[in-house]
């Protein structure tokens, strides 16, 4: 395929790329779109600037939630706060917890502006989460024996 023929290909897909957002818009009663020429120019709107950072019509994708629960299963898993599918057994290793964390700290600041708003509050609230129950697991309580309550002492004091 020459370049010319190639570069018509491209550029009837970003237009019908482009007239698909503006209908979806439309019947989403959301923002319009930016003109089809401005998309195809990159430029985000017609004026040469970036469009509102509102969700952009970036949809949300069906596979990113069981990711992130994949990830918090895995975290929770190792905190000791769920069985081992493979093994029934409760295990605890706050290394491993702290690694499936990390991962979804690298997933929220390499994700952010590119998820739709429901993806991005719900890895912010399982990451809320998740860094809650490990501070709760890493620094446990100290148990201080109660006194005996009232009434309720040894026999012979």
């Amino acid at each position: 395929m020459s370049d010319e023929g190639k570069k018509k290909v491209d550029e009837d897909w970003k237009r019908r790329a482009q007239l698909e957002r503006e209908a979806d818009a439309a019947k989403a009663g959301g923002p319009k779109p930016a003109p089809a020429a401005a998309a195809a120019a990159g430029t985000g709107t017609a004026a040469g600037t970036e469009a509102p950072p509102a969700d952009n019509g970036i949809k949300v994708n069906p596979l990113f939630p069981g990711l992130v629960e994949s990830l918090a299963s895995q975290a929770l898993m190792f905190m000791g706060g769920m069985r081992d599918p493979m093994t029934g057994q409760v295990m605890q290793d706050l290394n491993q917890a702290q690694t499936m964390i990390d991962m979804l700290l690298m997933l929220e600041e390499k994700t952010k502006g590119n998820l739709a708003t429901q993806e991005a509050e719900m890895l912010k609230q399982v990451l809320d989460e998740l860094r809650t129950q490990f501070v709760r697991v890493a620094n446990p309580a100290p148990r201080v024996p109660k006194p005996p309550m009232m009434g309720n002492r040894p026999p012979g004091r």
